[in-house]
């Protein structure tokens, strides 16, 4: 097909028994063989194209640099290779799967913005650190002060006394006159602990001492204070740190009285912040280099963006540290909130994410896969069905848009959530089959490293657009694109809160995820995309939020705002964003409705169709998984080249 081609032109007409949308799956499954038989496209292999978003900056993390000023310069080859790597998979690498050949461009073009991020635009074996999790190493206290030579303490990291039990954010500590069935359960509990510091290499006591989020906060620090009682052997705990430990470990309650030195005896583990491990082994610094290269979001690191809820390690009281859950609060103010269980993680994301999400998208496919735009673009030629053709041009436009809407917000959240339960979900059932080699997921797979995809729909009311892109949807690429103004305001080229400061940094937000989505669009299959409208669908995106935040800040209109109701200023945002979105977001959503996006099948199978929900659509198959979009091996014409096409 040639590239000015129009795909509908390829023949088998709109009577297909099984729909338009089924029509046009087989002639772009056959424009994409025939693409890859002219060495026009190649296919999306597993691992080849992971090499330059985790592999190469990984492997080069993981060679420490800081003491050798010439292999730190070497990052810019490094960084032209990964450029190189990534423009030809933009350019050159599409899919048979319709959704893998959309993010194959996206893949590309992350892993440029991604690979600035960590190569350029910050120096991660210098300034990044991350919570983990190591052995404690009991000794026995015998100084001159009259402590009783049986405590047991823990060595510190910068921070004092530091312990905490690492997999089960709900731990209950053995408690001072416990019973023989709960110091039972807090044994085990410790067990299957060990098990994983063996898996994860943590046995070691020789750990070097990186700090601790303690150390940066005065308020934090006087919960650690505490005096010793030679009479009784035990520390005197202030009413604060009996708050503290009250509301971190709820059967405290019950317990006639709280024996630090007990408690902290009977911890094996311990939270400390792990800078980059210079002196330690590779494979200590590939863990800590894969992880930073994986981690998007940054959760678990002190580089974690600034909606999600905190992290660091729990404070201690004494020698004894606090639980992981009492690192808080586990919701942040724009919404994002985090479990500390897997009993929780699992029950709401299945329920209340997953299966509501499944059903949207289901819902969506419907009527999608009944109307020609969603197949061709608004340039389709096709004639529409009677429900849509009754429509005025209005009405059908907001139908279009909404569709576009619920099915991209949906699907992001369906795989998304998906993605964070299968993480958390692999480590366990790895244990539970004896399979070590993936027991050292199973603290970085914690529930505390999965907070929720997107924020509150709250900030949208109260802020508008700013709130709608800068807390309510998802924040996933947050950290890549804030990462070059961060620069900037770092090296005092920008003056952080002024208005240039933000304009700069709208600019790269806005102008990054334009690249994004134009990459995606290029590499689809349909030759008939327009890869410049996304990128000015969000720099229109910028616009309105510049705009709106502007309106709303103004002198003479800010006190006349702030006098109304709060509800009528609530629908006063709501009313800009959907009016803003409704007039702009033509340029991204008839985009993918050329790339041919819809035709990809989310969902294995159709609920509503075995339901007898059918919509407008003549395609009513309740399995939708087609093998010609399945997952397939590939041979290449070099060894590298070979792998699984997805």
């Amino acid at each position: 097909m040639s590239q000015s081609q129009p795909a509908h032109d390829l023949g088998l007409g709109h009577g297909h028994p099984l729909g338009i949308a089924s029509t046009y799956r087989q002639i772009y499954l056959a424009k994409f063989e025939e693409d890859v038989l002219a060495g026009t496209k190649r296919p999306f292999i597993l691992p080849l194209h992971m090499l330059g978003i985790w592999i190469i900056p990984t492997l080069y993390l993981a060679i420490p640099h800081k003491n050798r000023p010439w292999l730190y310069r070497a990052r810019w080859l490094v960084l032209a290779i990964l450029v190189a790597f990534n423009l030809d998979i933009i350019l050159n690498v599409s899919s048979h799967n319709f959704g893998s050949a959309y993010a194959a461009g996206l893949v590309g073009s992350w892993s440029i913005v991604w690979s600035f991020a960590l190569l350029v635009w910050t120096r991660p074996q210098w300034e990044a650190k991350r919570v983990n999790i190591r052995r404690k190493l009991h000794v026995k206290d015998q100084t001159e002060q009259g402590k009783l030579g049986n405590s047991l303490l823990s060595t510190t990291s910068g921070n004092g006394h530091a312990a905490a039990k690492p997999i089960n954010g709900n731990q209950q500590p053995c408690l001072n006159g416990a019973s023989h069935q709960t110091q039972s359960s807090c044994q085990n509990g410790m067990q299957k602990e060990s098990e994983v510091a063996k898996a994860s290499g943590l046995e070691s006591n020789g750990h070097k001492s990186n700090g601790n989020a303690l150390s940066r906060n005065p308020q934090q620090r006087k919960a650690n204070i505490s005096t010793d009682s030679p009479l009784s052997g035990q520390l005197e705990i202030s009413e604060e740190s009996r708050k503290l430990l009250l509301e971190a470990i709820p059967p405290l309650r019950r317990a006639p009285e709280i024996n630090l030195d007990k408690l902290a005896s009977e911890q094996e583990f311990e939270y400390y912040w792990q800078e980059y491990p210079e002196d330690g082994s590779f494979w200590a610094r590939l863990d800590w280099a894969f992880d930073i290269a994986s981690t998007f979001r940054m959760t678990g690191w002190n580089w974690a963006i600034s909606c999600l809820p905190p992290y660091e390690p729990p404070r201690t009281i004494g020698p004894f540290q606090l639980p992981l859950s009492s690192v808080g609060p586990n919701r942040s103010k724009q919404g994002f909130t985090r479990s500390c269980s897997y009993a929780k993680l699992f029950f709401s994301r299945i329920l209340f994410v997953e299966i509501p999400n499944y059903l949207l998208v289901d819902f969506c496919a419907v009527h999608m896969t009944a109307d020609p735009y969603f197949i061709l673009g608004p340039e389709h030629g096709q004639p529409l069905p009677p429900h849509l053709a009754s429509l005025s041009p209005h009405l059908l436009s907001s139908q279009r848009t909404t569709l576009s809407f619920l099915g991209t917000l949906s699907a992001l959240h369906l795989l998304f959530n998906a993605g964070a339960l299968a993480l958390a979900l692999l480590p366990l059932l790895a244990v539970t089959l004896r399979l070590p080699c993936a027991q050292i997921l199973l603290f970085r797979a914690h529930p505390w490293h999965l907070p929720s995809i997107s924020g509150s729909f709250t900030q949208v009311l109260d802020r508008g657009l700013t709130g709608f892109w800068g807390a309510w949807w998802h924040q996933t690429f947050r950290f890549g694109f804030a990462a070059p103004t961060q620069y900037l305001l770092r090296h005092g080229h920008l003056t952080p809160g002024t208005p240039m400061a933000k304009l700069v940094s709208a600019f790269f937000a806005f102008a990054t995820s334009g690249f994004l989505h134009a990459s995606a669009s290029y590499s689809t299959v349909p030759a008939h995309t327009q890869s410049h409208l996304p990128p000015l669908f969000f720099l229109l995106a910028g616009l309105g939020t510049i705009l709106q935040s502007s309106l709303s800040h103004h002198p003479f209109l800010r006190p006349r705002i702030q006098c109304l109701p709060r509800l009528v200023r609530r629908a006063g945002n709501l009313a800009f964003v959907l009016a803003w979105m409704w007039l702009t977001s033509w340029a991204l959503v008839d985009d993918f409705s050329r790339s041919g996006l819809w035709l990809f099948e989310p969902v294995p199978v159709s609920v509503l169709r075995a339901c007898g929900y059918y919509g407008p659509a003549s395609d009513r198959r309740v399995w939708r998984v087609e093998g010609a979009v399945a997952p397939r091996w590939y041979w290449g014409d070099r060894w590298w080249e070979w792998g699984v096409g997805i």
